[in-house]
């Protein structure tokens, strides 16, 4: 990872956050997710909240901890300069809505946007991305 998106803002993807729930956040981006939290330069769309939480596999106390855990994220809504960014992605993308919106809030926040779905959001031009 290049020292540039190091220091960078970090929007992180409901398939991330889906991996560290479930223990499986490969070491190497461990530490980067709980620096990103602990250094406040972690975010994620409002779109992630609502994916993370409608997981079908949660358990009661899955949940609490899903929701514990997003809660030290800043959370960004979606605005009109979202909704707009978004749907201009999609139109010339052909991205699904929830992650043309996670895309142009990326884009928007000047954040790098962590992934595990990457193949999907390399279409975005000027969107960084770190794969996990």
């Amino acid at each position: 990872m290049s020292d540039t998106i190091a220091q960078s803002r970090l929007a992180f993807d409901s398939s991330v956050i889906i991996l560290f729930l479930n223990g499986k956040l490969p070491a190497e981006f461990l530490l980067r997710f709980e620096q990103g939290i602990e250094g406040g330069k972690a975010l994620i769309s409002a779109v992630v909240r609502a994916e993370v939480l409608a997981w079908p596999q949660h358990t009661e106390a899955s949940l609490v901890v899903a929701t514990d855990l997003l809660d030290l994220f800043e959370l960004v809504s979606v605005d009109v300069h979202v909704a707009n960014e978004a749907g201009r992605i999609r139109r010339e993308t052909g991205l699904k809505l929830p992650d043309a919106l996670i895309a142009a809030t990326a884009l928007l926040q000047g954040a790098a946007l962590v992934t595990a779905n990457a193949n999907d959001f390399r279409r975005v031009p000027g969107l960084t991305l770190i794969e996990t």
